[in-house]
């Protein structure tokens, strides 16, 4: 059994007490009431009555107004802890507590041990924040130079930190009163600083050094304690393997030049050596597992303090290559320095017990016999039902020794996933342990191009010997925008280099041949596969089986009829194929055991329902479309679409091929003329003449669909696309996608996106936008592909006064409420008077005067004292109304969505 003893002064790193640990420090117990005195400290440095009247721009995370003082204050004490180097403590994030005041939005502080952080080397003294706010003004700058140099001070009785706060507090003092500090370009004077420090401030803040100098202070430190660790556990890298690894797992792609002038040209080569042999098959979190593990039993060998400085010059030493050639900075992503597993390994020894088992007493150990395990069994490929291709290439990928490299497009619900689970199965009998790792198109799509590149490089990273990798939405990371280019160029370079990359990409169905317009090659490194929606066969087959793993039973006429419902049912959305015959299943075995008390329910045809995709049970939209109130010429337009409709099915079940009618519509007309409205019922007429499998309706303006940067406009298109596949994508106010003279805006990419996924999903997709008549017209011609594709177009007129009263009227009608003798008169007195510009809401202003009047309704009826009568409750009077004069501002004041939106 071991026991790790651990030193007296470490022995702090590891007790539920308030604790600052900084590894190159050691523990420290933060004493009562520290925290306190030191957010008073820093509440009277802000409020220095120097700075009065002082501005600067501050950070965008700290509170505005601000002079700085907070700011500066936060960088000081980063640059204190130095540059890249960890700490931790059971309070290791409480000592941040004092900036939080100053702080737009505070970190939530909980006291714990896994606060194991580091920080970058960026801010260098004097600091830029104080001498930018005095600019030029000799006087000025002299007062902030005062104030910085008394910042310092702030940090008094921080131990940790001491003796490089003295240093920094010598280094303000000799160059006090610099008359050449108060002429000369603030941004020169951080470097004029650091060249002009002595040995000694130089030795206790060695960032002093430059970039370089920091570099070689740093590998010095690591050269040190590495050979001394090896010595201890007796194996281990040698000291240029370490540093090569270091820099693969820091996601360096070139060993720094650097290293030859601080160390030798000698070990250069041999680290530059190690790398490329190293590059292809390397993998961060098997490095920082075993690095991990070697740093245990050196802990175990009583070396916790030299393991502890391992692990603070592998960071600094990390934040120096990486921040060439400026100052140290961690990498952007994950930093694999194996901090927190080495931490989680040590106190997982300290918390170890000896527990006798009574067995022992019992019965004795046999000497252990050395036999071959027998190799797991590779996952059956029968399991997908319905895709042949699907199951040939699963198969295919198992029996082979080598990687899977498979592109697999086909609808949702087709096996896609189960295809990844038996993959990923297979992969555990090569040693991949690991679950999959899923990285969706659109988290790709959300970032530029160097932020993009450089998560699919962590990924990769992330997988490379050691897990599937899944690129969810392939064809649509490579569709366009800023970042497509550059991620395929990565994934392809890293498929080339990496033998123990395993990846499968997955697209929508016939969107395979974007993988390969995209990019060619990269296509071509994968084994393409195709999937497609269930028949009847495929239901009966999977019914049965989902059935069988529910627990219950059903026979083949049941499984049949089961069959046959699927296939009629219209999928919504991603519910459709596996998913549909799912939930199907999982509806039918519920009912069975209501029925039936048996252990194992039967599923009898009384048991299947009609319906599982959860749409509400909606009315006849003709009739629906024929109640509204007006739109007489909108309803001729439907009904002549309906016959067209009806028309090319007769056509085509006849053999005759005539091109469809495009289903795209532009709607014109003022706002509240029930536009929305018709549309909804516009999807639902559709879908029930099977030109739309969903017939829901998806409302997007502006704001949805065009972005503030580069490249993550088109991705915002496609996702709207995605939402409305199966019904109808109704774009309000489209005119504002272009607004004019904005041939720079990205409105122009959303609407060539838009143009393109029109003619890609021309089969389940209808998209309508709407808008003045005016502005529409402008919006049409202002991209060539428009005109042709909303060549219909229906326009909406103004309600007349008549019909904008039966609104009112059914609007009371539809909320239970009855109107008093005179009402519809006064309502229409109050329409007589309101203003008919482009910003009248029709319909959309009648809803708001009847919320108006039961607002009004509510004063009346709970003016007096008595008790109400619930008809006078249900009753409108002609005084609930709003007088003529208040018609126009107060009911204008409000919009409120309904059915004559």
């Amino acid at each position: 059994m071991i026991r790790l003893d651990v030193p007296d002064e470490l022995a702090l790193s590891f007790v539920e007490e308030p604790v600052l640990d900084l590894y190159s420090w050691g523990p420290w117990r933060i004493p009562d009431g520290f925290l306190d005195s030191l957010g008073r400290a820093v509440q009277q440095a802000v409020a220095d009555e120097r700075l009065s009247g002082w501005a600067a721009e501050g950070g965008e995370a700290y509170r505005r107004p601000t002079n700085g003082v907070a700011e500066t204050l936060d960088l000081m004490l980063g640059f204190l802890f130095g540059g890249c180097a960890i700490r931790s403590g059971y309070w290791g994030d409480m000592i941040w507590r004092v900036f939080d005041p100053f702080l737009a939005q505070p970190f939530e502080r909980r006291p714990s041990w896994n606060y194991l952080r580091t920080q970058s080397g960026a801010w260098r003294p004097p600091g830029w924040l104080l001498p930018f706010t005095a600019g030029d003004d000799p006087g000025r700058r002299r007062t902030a130079f005062e104030v910085l140099r008394s910042l310092v001070g702030v940090f008094d009785g921080l131990e940790p930190v001491a003796a490089r706060s003295a240093a920094l507090a010598r280094l303000y003092d000799e160059r006090a009163g610099s008359e050449h500090d108060l002429h000369a370009p603030a941004d020169a004077l951080a470097d004029e600083w650091a060249k002009a420090a002595d040995e000694r401030t130089v030795a206790a803040l060695p960032e002093l050094g430059g970039p370089v100098g920091y570099l070689a202070w740093a590998l010095d430190g690591f050269l040190d304690v590495h050979p001394y660790l090896r010595a201890a556990v007796g194996d281990g890298d040698d000291e240029d393997v370490a540093i090569a690894q270091l820099v693969l797992a820091a996601g360096i792609q070139q060993v720094p030049a650097e290293i030859a002038v601080v160390a030798s040209e000698d070990l250069l080569t041999r680290i530059e050596g190690h790398h490329r042999r190293l590059r292809a098959g390397f993998a961060p979190e098997t490095w920082r597992d075993t690095t991990a593990r070697w740093l245990v039993r050196a802990t175990i060998r009583g070396e916790l303090a030299a393991c502890r400085a391992w692990l603070d010059m592998a960071m600094r030493l990390t934040g120096a290559l990486n921040g060439l050639p400026g100052r140290a900075m961690l990498p952007g992503g994950t930093v694999w320095v194996p901090v927190s597993t080495f931490e989680w390994n040590v106190r997982a020894l300290l918390a170890n017990r000896p527990l006798p088992n009574a067995l022992g007493t019992k019965f004795e150990r046999p000497e252990r016999a050395t036999t071959d395990e027998a190799p797991a069994t590779p996952p059956p490929v029968g399991e997908i039902l319905g895709q042949p291709e699907l199951a040939e290439a699963v198969a295919d990928a198992v029996a082979s020794a080598g990687p899977v490299r498979m592109l697999v497009a086909g609808p949702a619900g087709s096996g896609k996933g189960l295809a990844v689970d038996l993959l990923a199965d297979a992969l555990k009998v090569r040693g991949f342990a690991q679950p999959p790792v899923w990285l969706p198109a659109a988290v790709v799509n959300e970032r530029n191009a160097l932020g993009a590149v450089e998560l699919v490089r962590q990924e990769i990273d992330r997988c490379d010997g050691i897990r599937l990798l899944v690129i969810d939405g392939l064809d649509e990371v490579l569709a366009g925008g800023e970042a497509a280019e550059a991620v395929g160029s990565e994934l392809l370079r890293a498929l080339e280099a990496r033998s123990g990359l395993n990846v499968v990409a997955l697209c929508d169905p016939g969107r395979a041949s974007e993988v390969f317009t995209a990019n060619p090659i990269l296509a071509r490194a994968f084994r393409a596969v195709r999937t497609n929606d269930f028949d009847r066969d495929t239901f009966h087959r999977v019914f049965l089986r989902k059935v069988e793993r529910l627990g219950g039973a059903v026979d083949e006429a049941t499984a049949a009829e089961a069959a046959r419902r699927l296939v009629d049912m219209r999928p919504f959305r991603n519910l459709r194929n596996g998913h549909l015959a799912a939930a199907f299943a999982a509806e039918a075995v519920a009912r069975a055991r209501a029925r039936a008390t048996a252990s194992r329910p039967e599923v009898a045809v009384e048991d299947l329902p009609e319906d599982v995709t959860g749409r509400e049970a909606y009315e006849d939209p003709f009739a629906e479309l024929d109640s509204l109130v007006g739109l007489h010429q909108v309803k001729q337009e439907v009904g002549l679409l309906v016959a067209e409709a009806k028309a090319e099915r007769l056509r085509r079940d006849a053999g005759i091929k005539v091109p469809p009618p495009t289903r795209h519509f532009a709607f014109t007309g003022n706002p509240g003329t029930a536009k929305t409205t018709v549309a909804r019922l516009l999807a639902r007429i559709y879908q029930s003449l099977d030109l739309l499998s969903s017939g829901h309706l998806v409302e997007v303006s502006r704001v949805d669909l065009v972005a503030r940067y580069i490249g993550q406009t088109a991705p915002l298109v496609r996702a709207a696309v995605e939402r409305a596949l199966g019904g109808i994508l109704f774009i309000d106010e489209a005119y504002a996608l272009t607004p004019e003279g904005s041939e720079e805006d990205f409105g122009h990419e959303a609407v060539a996106t838009l143009v393109k996924l029109m003619e890609d999903h021309r089969g389940d997709l209808v998209v309508i936008v709407a808008g003045y008549e005016e502005d529409m017209d402008r919006f049409l011609a202002s991209n060539p592909g428009l005109s042709s594709r909303f060549a219909r177009r229906i326009g909406f007129p103004d309600y007349t006064d008549d019909e904008l009263v039966k609104i009112f009227t059914s609007i009371a009608e539809r909320t239970g409420v009855s109107l008093g003798p005179g009402v519809d008169e006064r309502v229409r007195d109050l329409l007589r008077t309101t203003p008919r510009g482009p910003g009248f809401g029709n319909g959309r202003h009648v809803r708001t005067m009847f919320e108006r009047a039961l607002g009004r309704q509510a004063l009346r009826l709970t003016a007096g004292e008595g008790p109400i009568d619930v008809a006078a409750v249900k009753t409108l009077l002609p005084e609930d109304l709003p007088e003529p004069e208040q018609a126009g501002p107060d009911l204008e004041s409000t919009a409120s969505g309904g059915q004559y939106l």
